[in-house]
């Protein structure tokens, strides 16, 4: 039986390979905490939560190189979720704040 796009599995699967991918942050848990590409801080449980200052989803990109290209390969990545949306970093309205 082939697997469809709305496995759970699946879905789960993409997830935890694009949270691999992330940069760590030291001395913070790597489960909980790590860095997009654009150095945005995200938060594992707040996957898909665009109300949530960590907030994060997943994004499928092509590959980078010739092959990648040749192969119409995707690679998922993990965004925060003012990468997808587009909001510059000045339009944040947590900058400048400091933790409670």
């Amino acid at each position: 039986m082939a697997r469809t796009a709305q496995d759970p599995f699946l879905i789960l699967q993409g997830r935890v390979e694009a949270w691999e991918r992330c940069a760590r942050i030291p001395g913070c848990d790597k489960a909980v905490w790590r860095q997009d590409g654009q150095g945005r801080v995200i938060r594992w449980s707040d996957f898909r939560d665009r109300f949530s200052r960590y907030g994060w989803e997943v994004v499928s990109r092509p590959r980078p190189g010739v092959l990648g290209r040749a192969l119409a390969v995707k690679q998922q990545e993990a965004v925060h979720w003012r990468g997808v949306t587009g909001d510059v970093a000045a339009a944040d309205p947590f900058s400048g704040r400091k933790a409670a």
